[in-house]
């Protein structure tokens, strides 16, 4: 329970309806993705806020980016907690935590939580929209503000809440100092997708530099060799296909063995379950796209390299017909894929430490931390 001091510094309305008041408001968040949301909060509330829910109402707005530590249970909501004595430290009149790991409540994803007595609130970023989720971001946050602010009024604020993100549900906290929990519909699809933006997929190309060598220097080698111009020229759209699939698969399946990204509970209770089957879920989607990306890159540019190196009559009298952009494009398709698998290999000589920074992002830092 919050302190008789938290109380009396709740916001109140009897006596000061005629005086400007500036609320001071706390953002602690996670490092990457929390941290950019809460930076564009802090821009855009102010405006946003000002004269709400009494004229003269001004707000501001401080951010701190750290790596959150959980004290609570593996759900993660005693953040609220950590919000509350964060506020008393530094003398904020609120608080909210932005967290990057997933809370549940009864298998529903947890999205926002708020103590008013405490002066804290919780939001969960992977349980927000996929597709700019800053915006919805900020439609809650402003939302839980007033809720906290209105005091008695807070039913009629909450209902505006509700109105502008309707998926959003309310449901009876569990805990005695948390007023206010909700969760939102999609159920463990919408979570995992944003579990898997959180972790930027896209930049684990940067962050697999010796994979990145080893696939440059296998399609260097493929691009100039006459028997691979004469097998891209005699396989078949199906196998090579085929051979896409199966250099994806060995890249990610090596990069989870070889670098212990595979994790598995510590107990045996099914919430414990339940959270590293998502955890896991999450890593192997984050390495597919992330994989996918690469290759793509690796497929333009092994296309525009063989157009410019592979001369067309030294290529032409290989394959022993007239060459066409089909075929440079099948030679590019192929190369990419034998460079692929020598990715795989090339990933080894990454550090542990390397990839699974790379997969996990902030996720990773916690468990180091903890």
């Amino acid at each position: 329970m919050a302190s008789q001091k938290a109380l009396d510094r709740s916001i109140r309305w009897e006596a000061e309806e005629s005086r400007e008041r500036n609320v001071r408001v706390g953002l602690l968040a996670d490092p990457g993705l929390p941290t950019e949301i809460a930076e564009q909060l802090a821009r855009e509330l102010p405006n946003l806020l000002a004269d709400q829910p009494r004229d003269g109402m001004r707000y501001t707005f401080t951010v701190v980016s750290e790596t959150l530590r959980r004290r609570g249970d593996s759900r993660g909501e005693r953040l609220i907690d950590v919000a509350a004595k964060r506020r008393e430290l530094e003398g904020w009149d609120f608080a909210t935590c932005l967290t990057d790991l997933p809370v549940h409540e009864d298998g529903r994803p947890v999205v926002a939580e708020l103590s008013r007595e405490a002066g804290a609130a919780l939001l969960v970023v992977p349980a927000l929209k996929v597709l700019n989720p800053a915006e919805q971001a900020r439609d809650i946050i402003a939302g839980l503000i007033l809720e906290w602010v209105a005091g008695d009024d807070a039913d009629e604020r909450l209902q505006r809440l509700e109105e502008r993100v309707t998926s959003l549900h309310r449901v009876e906290p569990a805990d005695d100092d948390v007023d206010l929990r909700l969760t939102k519909s999609g159920g463990q699809l919408r979570m995992l997708l944003g579990m898997v933006r959180v972790n930027r997929p896209w930049r684990l190309v940067l962050g697999l530099r010796g994979a990145l060598a080893a696939a440059l220097a296998t399609a260097a080698f493929g691009l100039v060799s006459s028997p691979v111009w004469q097998v891209s020229g005699a396989m078949s759209t199906v196998r090579l296909w085929i051979a896409t699939a199966v250099s994806l698969a060995a890249i990610i399946g090596w990069l989870i063995l070889n670098h212990g990204l595979w994790q598995h509970p510590s107990g045996n209770g099914p919430r414990e379950r339940h959270r590293i089957r998502l955890y896991n879920a999450a890593t192997l989607l984050t390495l597919a796209i992330g994989v996918v990306v690469s290759y793509v890159v690796l497929l333009v540019g092994n296309f525009l390299t063989g157009w410019f190196v592979v001369v067309p009559e030294v290529f032409s009298y290989t394959i022993r017909r007239p060459v066409s952009f089909a075929d440079y494009f099948r030679l590019a398709w192929l190369v990419s894929s034998l460079a692929t698998i020598g990715g795989a290999l090339g990933s080894g000589l990454e550090s542990t430490d390397t990839v699974r920074s790379a997969t996990w992002g902030t996720r990773y830092r916690k468990t180091r931390k903890n």
